[in-house]
């Protein structure tokens, strides 16, 4: 017959808060998992399952419960799963701003529609860039990618590591990651844009009495969204590709590695 005294009792519970808080604070944070559209307690059933899963593979330090110090390990995880869902975030807000750029770009700015995952208004395209991605994180299976980066992140990020503000810091410089790849991915609208209206501008000024700018307006709307259509080929291409730059940017940077 299997028997717990008090003590191993209590540090069998401490050995399974420690990675839980760290899980599902990354829970609370993920795209998709994180969102409003996804029960509260449906997050905490499944942070709960995965770190069964996980804290037999994890070295938990002995730590007594019920000093400060411990509550600075909480902390810690809290933190660390938190910083570790947030670049996931970081990728998908990419793809939103990138789609709010290129609405901008090609006139439809005034075309909102309601984001049910944050409960706020988003342009449309923005939107739809974000429902895009959403789409391929799942179907490339990139959720079960960041669970295994989030397990081997107790390998490589130590519970009772400590804060190093290095880390922390390099997660602010990849915001400017972030506006480059939007950028990177509605430069070509934005090009093809500015041709069309340097066109209609040689138009206007060779023929005055014509009002070509009302007639240019919607014909920039209709290419803008035939444009998006041709890009639908090269989406998953280019979600792939800034996957693997964020995947790239964790191991060379964290040293967080899968299979060691």
């Amino acid at each position: 017959m299997l028997e717990l005294n008090p003590d191993q009792l209590l540090n069998l519970v401490i050995s399974f808060l420690l990675p839980f808080f760290r899980i599902g604070a990354f829970f609370m944070t993920l795209p998709l998992f994180g969102s409003r559209l996804v029960n509260a307690r449906l997050r905490i059933v499944f942070s709960f399952t995965v770190a069964v899963l996980i804290t037999p593979l994890v070295n938990v330090p002995s730590y007594d419960p019920i000093s400060p110090a411990f509550i600075v390990l909480i902390a810690e995880q809290l933190v660390i799963g938190f910083v570790l869902g947030f670049v996931v975030t970081i990728l998908f807000q990419m793809f939103a701003l990138a789609g709010q750029l290129a609405a901008m770009k090609a006139g439809l700015g005034f075309a909102m529609s309601n984001d049910p995952a944050n409960g706020i208004s988003v342009p449309t395209m923005g939107q739809y860039y974000l429902s895009m991605v959403a789409l391929a994180f799942l179907g490339t299976n990139g959720h079960l990618v960041m669970i295994e980066y989030l397990a081997e992140s107790f390998t490589y990020w130590p519970i009772g590591g400590g804060f190093d503000s290095r880390r922390y810091w390099q997660l602010v410089l990849l915001g400017s990651w972030m506006f480059e790849k939007a950028l990177l991915v509605v430069l070509p609208l934005a090009i093809a844009v500015l041709i069309m209206n340097l066109a209609f501008g040689v138009v206007a000024k060779a023929s005055p009495q014509l009002n070509v700018f009302a007639l240019g307006f919607p014909i920039i709307m209709l290419f803008s969204l035939f444009f998006f259509w041709v890009m639908l080929e090269q989406f998953l291409d280019m979600y792939l590709l800034f996957f693997g730059e964020i995947t790239n940017w964790m191991q060379t940077t964290w040293g967080i590695r899968l299979n060691g």
